[in-house]
């Protein structure tokens, strides 16, 4: 009687492989995961503005002469504006308020002087008057040393700090309120601030101007308000 070593081990370990391999790409593939939920927000824009009276004006004077050649221009220039800094001087400005704004020379021909020509000077200063009351009476003084240039009158304020808080202050109340005002249309309510984008704009200033009022009486010149205005981009959270 013969024994025969059995050779099924070898074939069952395969078709038990096969199963295994089988069955793991029959399962399911896993699930995606979920995108996020969106985030639940309110963004709105609110403005603010403060207004008041400047106590601050910057008028822009200075002189302009003509002559045949550059020395006699300047000369006569020098001459008139060492004259108008003297009398500012004598108003009470103080140096570190006048500043010059522009010096220039210029040759001015015409169509029958090829050869020739005008040189025009000019020179302005930028004077810093610290009481606007006094604008117009210190137009009128300089105006009588020798100024025959005025490139305009504004007027600002020394310290905007405090001006400017004020102005935030009120954009952000304006900011809530318009958000708050959004959250009761949609049902929702507001929650915390999550943004905030800010920027100032100092706006014109809309008032009178300098005039000449005669003789008898000093230059008119309404200094009217200065305002500046905040605007900021709140995001607050939806609760």
């Amino acid at each position: 009687m013969f024994w025969t070593r059995p050779r099924l081990l070898p074939v069952i370990a395969l078709a038990l492989i096969a199963a295994t391999l089988l069955s793991g790409c029959s399962q399911p593939a896993a699930a995606a995961p979920e995108p996020p939920a969106p985030e639940r927000t309110i963004t709105v824009i609110g403005r603010g503005s403060a207004s008041a009276r400047p106590d601050l004006a910057l008028a822009n004077l200075g002189v302009e002469t003509f002559a045949d050649t550059v020395g006699k221009a300047v000369e006569e220039n020098n001459a008139r504006m060492t004259a108008i800094l003297a009398r500012l001087k004598e108003l009470g400005i103080a140096d570190k308020d006048v500043q010059t704004s522009n010096f220039s020379i210029n040759l001015e021909r015409r169509d029958y002087e090829p050869s020739g020509g005008t040189y025009r000077v000019s020179n302005m200063v930028q004077v810093k008057i610290r009481d606007v009351k006094r604008v117009g009476e210190i137009i009128d003084a300089v105006v009588g040393a020798g100024v025959n240039q005025v490139w305009g009158v504004s007027f600002a304020m020394d310290d905007q700090n405090a001006f400017e808080a004020e102005a935030r202050a009120k954009a952000m109340e304006d900011a809530r309120k318009r958000a708050e005002a959004l959250a009761d249309l949609a049902n929702v309510e507001v929650g915390e601030v999550l943004k905030v984008d800010e920027n100032w704009m100092p706006m014109p200033i809309f008032g009178g101007g300098a005039g000449a009022a005669g003789d008898a009486m000093a230059t008119a010149i309404s200094p009217g308000e200065v305002t500046v205005s905040y605007q900021v981009q709140v995001t607050f959270a939806i609760q």
